[in-house]
């Protein structure tokens, strides 16, 4: 295999393989936990516990608005730090163009996050199961997609801060803009013009509350999927593309810097 052959697979493989021990695998299941423990409190299941909006509110709400952020942050801040800590050395001997090996960061801290949306999801359709008022198991699985494509962009925006300006920036940076403008914008009447705002928009019809946590009134709007929802997506997965493609030119600059 030439210098610059190396395919996808080997090297998304290669950054499962450096990732088996790291920060990120652990972020990612031990950050929605405490979410869960809110979910058990407040879905009834247990005698004396439960509480207005129930799992959708306290255990998915929360998590998406709150820590889903903070976690994407961190996963990808430790899947760069796997090799940005050695300057990269690592990814030089790796007979991959270097667009390639971002692409696979980048595909393996996505995965990642699909993965702590699905945690949440496993004690939801547990919680379901034992009698628990939320979401089904298809509307919890379309709110974990939807969730992971609203903060997408998150991604390639953290790993290039990371390995630009360090650890604090990565994390911090997109982190903050999430949150915040998750809560400013979701009022908007153009919240599907922002990924953040659509994390929390387009998954309300799934879950039956509201950004807020409130639950969705008859009639509200945002308790209908149409054609915002899908709009909003788009543009939030048309993002993380875009930043991908630049965070790739630029990685491979750096590279060959």
């Amino acid at each position: 295999m030439g210098a610059q052959t190396g395919s996808f697979k080997t090297a998304f493989r290669a950054e499962m393989l450096k990732g088996r021990r790291g920060g990120a695998r652990k972020v990612a299941l031990v950050a929605p936990l405490p979410f869960c423990a809110l979910g058990v409190l407040s879905s009834g299941v247990l005698q004396g516990t439960g509480a207005v909006g129930g799992i959708a509110t306290s255990m998915w709400n929360y998590w998406m608005a709150l820590m889903l952020p903070i976690a994407v942050a961190l996963i990808c801040a430790s899947v760069a730090n796997l090799d940005g800590r050695q300057k990269l050395r690592p990814v030089l001997g790796l007979p991959l163009p270097p667009a390639r090996t971002w692409w696979a960061k980048a595909a393996c801290a996505l995965a990642l996050v699909l993965g702590a949306n699905l945690v949440i999801l496993a004690v939801s359709t547990v919680l379901t199961a034992l009698g628990a008022s939320g979401p089904s198991f298809f509307e919890g699985l379309a709110a974990a997609l939807i969730a992971t494509a609203g903060c997408a962009w998150m991604v390639p925006a953290s790993l290039a801060l990371t390995l630009r300006l360090g650890t604090l920036a990565g994390i911090a940076i997109p982190a903050l803009l999430q949150v915040g403008m998750a809560i400013a914008l979701w009022t908007s009447g153009a919240w599907f013009a922002f990924p953040p705002a659509t994390t929390l928009c387009a998954v309300a019809p799934f879950l039956g509350v509201a950004p807020s946590g409130v639950p969705l009134e008859a009639g509200d709007p945002l308790g209908v999927f149409g054609g915002d929802a899908v709009l909003g997506i788009a543009v939030a997965l048309a993002l993380f593309a875009a930043l991908a493609i630049l965070g790739a030119a630029w990685f491979s600059k750096r590279e060959a810097a």
